[in-house]
């Protein structure tokens, strides 16, 4: 049984340092390290083949679908890769595919990202490859050029799975809050949909209401750039192996948490051992955003901040769901502590341990 991810090789310059990334190397070699038998449909500048070969090569990916174009790569930079409040990445737009399609084997489970400059649904890259297969869809945000999941429905697979994190849920619903969205999930054409939360953990969403949480495991971040990448390839390893979506997921969060601990550049080869190892440590813990959503806050720190830091610390806590703006209610009080080099990451962070506290739950897939 073949996974084939479609997917970009991009480079990465995150604050001080380099690496060669990219939503589907990415995937690829994490899946391959989880055990899956991997192929990846890609494109890469000349400049920067041999090394992602090599990177692949080291995995065990098969990297015939992977076409070497001459151009430049497209290349991201990221000032602040642990930033709760969104990255923020500077693209430059390499070379995309211009030439034929290439001839990618069947799969029984084919994970597609979208990516800047090149649509590859559009392209029909995946026309043969997904007939009778099950897919799994990460649009990956506004830089994508695959409009949105309307276009993967129209693709012959036998089952199709929504992968997204919840502000793309919330852009592809129109809906202001996930309470609005969860009314819309999965999406027309999709029978499942699997919406990331970062530290809150993971929410399944089936039909006819279905619902199913899946924990975050705690870590501290070190860089959160690609862990929706690894995410994507750990859950496509496990889905192919057999596991209910649920479970899948579970090991996709484990493996996320491993990687934004900001110690790889890739999944090295015992990352199956880490993701165990990570699993039997502690249990994941997951939180409602809706229940977040529903209430304010009011965020005290030890020692008081600058204006600055404080809306800083506002704009993190509200990408996790968690206003801090007045309301004519009384708000509920976070107080935290704002230590160390960096007290603003440091009162996000005692935040999210707070709510994760006492108001999370140990779900169980």
């Amino acid at each position: 049984m073949r996974l084939l991810v479609c997917g970009g090789v991009f480079v990465e310059h995150l604050a001080a340092r380099r690496r060669i990334g990219g939503s589907g190397l990415t995937a690829a070699v994490t899946a391959a390290r989880l055990g899956a038998d991997v192929s990846l449909a890609s494109w890469v500048g000349r400049g920067e083949a041999d090394e992602a070969f090599a990177l692949l090569d080291d995995a065990g990916v098969d990297r015939v679908g992977v076409q070497i174009l001459n151009g430049l790569t497209t290349t991201y930079k990221i000032s602040d890769p642990a930033d709760l409040a969104a990255p923020m990445p500077r693209l430059t737009q390499g070379a995309v595919p211009n030439m034929a399609r290439p001839a990618l084997p069947a799969a029984r489970l084919v994970l597609c990202f979208g990516t800047p400059g090149f649509d590859a649904v559009e392209r029909g890259w995946l026309d043969r490859p997904v007939e009778n297969a099950t897919l799994l869809f990460d649009r990956q945000g506004p830089q994508s050029k695959i409009s949105g999941v309307a276009m993967a429905a129209m693709l012959p697979a036998s089952t199709r799975v929504m992968l997204t994190n919840v502000h793309e849920a919330l852009a592809e619903t129109r809906a202001r809050d996930l309470a609005g969205a969860v009314h819309h999930l999965p999406p027309d054409g999709f029978e499942a949909a699997i919406v990331k939360d970062g530290p809150w953990g993971t929410t399944v969403f089936g039909p006819e209401g279905f619902e199913r949480p899946v924990g975050a495991y705690p870590v501290t971040v070190g860089n959160s750039i690609g862990s929706g990448d690894v995410f994507g390839g750990a859950l496509g390893a496990r889905l192919l192996a057999g596991d209910e979506p649920p479970a899948a997921a579970d090991v996709a969060a484990a493996a996320a948490a491993a990687w934004v601990t900001g110690t790889y550049n890739q999944p090295p080869a015992d990352f199956a051992d880490v993701i165990a190892a990570l699993r039997e440590a502690q249990p994941p813990v997951w939180v409602d955003r809706r229940r977040l959503e529903a209430n304010r806050y009011e965020v005290r720190t030890a020692p008081a901040l600058d204006g600055r830091s404080a809306e800083r610390i506002a704009r993190g806590l509200r990408y996790l769901g968690m206003e801090t703006s007045p309301s004519a209610r009384e708000p509920e009080v976070v107080q935290v502590a704002a230590t160390g080099s960096d007290p603003v990451a440091a009162a996000i962070g005692a935040a999210i341990t707070t709510m994760r506290g006492s108001v999370g739950t140990l779900p169980h897939p």
